[in-house]
């Protein structure tokens, strides 16, 4: 199916710009209300902040004077009847080596109101206004699960190009006891020497087209006194680990600490060594991580699932991304 032409949009209706002196508390209300966050602790902690600020806002009071503030600092549309919010579309701006870039986010509509197209009318809004500011391309992120919303951004010309998912484990959970690998399997902390085929083996998994939203800067991971520095003034603490089977380099696993509920892991592996070498490994550096806080691994959806299920990871989430020109 063939998106309408944008140029074509005119009257917004009931659409408007967010406004932040007035509409965090709602938005947030309805976030919490369409989306899945019961299992999800950063989710609980965005929809908070939310709520903190738009309480902040009111209590202050010196917003009120500031009239332009809210068209200023709009992030985004919402959807209004009878003085309601019924919808809400955010829009984040972000760099992609060197390119801005437009993420479309927290596409809500509340249950009552749903099957009336506000979503379709929010999107293509929200396009029509990109287009305009000569935006070249945005994104967005659906679940795999949401097929009536897959089927709704196709229908407005996104097309699918990665599909991402999310493991995590609580260090109680962990089942490392009893995997089995290759004999003669070798963790010892990364070196200077191992960081070229860490780095290849990290644009494989982690493609560049993709990366502008990742929680991590793989250039941090450049071994050296100087990059060391770097990470310790900005507060970034990483931790390197090499695999080495019969001798040679067969993989690198990063740990990166967060301010999230999660650790990361990030994964630089072969893939036609995965199975063979990574559960062995994997567990091997596992053991050696901090207990006090769940790890979470982003991966291309399909691989290595049964290894990440062998060690007691979870599925949490599996988004498609999804890309549109402008």
């Amino acid at each position: 199916m063939i998106a309408a032409p944008f140029s074509s949009v005119s009257a917004a209706g009931p659409i408007r710009k967010l406004d932040l002196r007035y509409d965090l508390g709602e938005v947030a209300d309805l976030i919490e209300l369409c989306f899945p966050l019961h299992h999800d602790p950063d989710g609980k902690t965005y929809v908070r902040e939310m709520r903190k600020t738009a309480e902040s806002m009111r209590r202050m009071g010196w917003l009120a004077h500031t009239p332009d503030l809210g068209t200023a600092s709009s992030s985004g549309f919402v959807w209004e009847e009878n003085d309601r919010i019924i919808g809400n579309l955010s829009l984040i701006s972000v760099q992609n080596e060197g390119r801005q870039v437009y993420l479309i986010a927290n596409v809500a509509v509340h249950p009552d109101f749903r099957r009336r197209g506000i979503a379709r009318k929010l999107t293509h809004y929200a396009l029509t206004h990109l287009e305009r500011q000569n935006a070249s391309q945005v994104w967005l992120q659906v679940r795999d699960d949401n097929q009536p919303a897959m089927d709704l951004y196709c229908s407005l010309g996104f097309k699918e190009k990665a599909a991402r998912t999310t493991w995590r484990v609580r260090p109680v959970d962990l089942k490392t006891k009893g995997i089995t690998g290759e004999n003669g399997l070798m963790i010892r902390r990364r070196n200077r020497e191992d960081w070229q085929i860490q780095r290849e083996w990290l644009e494989d998994a982690y493609p560049h087209n993709i990366r502008w939203n990742l929680p991590v800067n793989f250039r941090q991971f450049t071994p050296g006194l100087l990059q060391n520095f770097t990470n310790f003034m900005a507060g970034t603490c990483l931790k390197h680990w090499a695999i080495f089977n019969r001798g040679e380099c067969a993989g690198v696993v990063s740990w990166q600490k967060t301010d999230n509920s999660a650790n990361n892991l990030w994964l630089a592996i072969g893939e036609r060594m995965e199975e063979t070498v990574l559960p062995m490994g994997l567990a091997r550096i596992l053991r050696r991580l901090p207990k006090n806080h769940p790890l979470s691994v982003d991966y291309p959806k399909g691989r290595f699932e049964g290894g990440f299920r062998a060690l007691g990871f979870e599925d949490f989430r599996t988004l498609v991304w999804m890309r549109r020109s402008l």
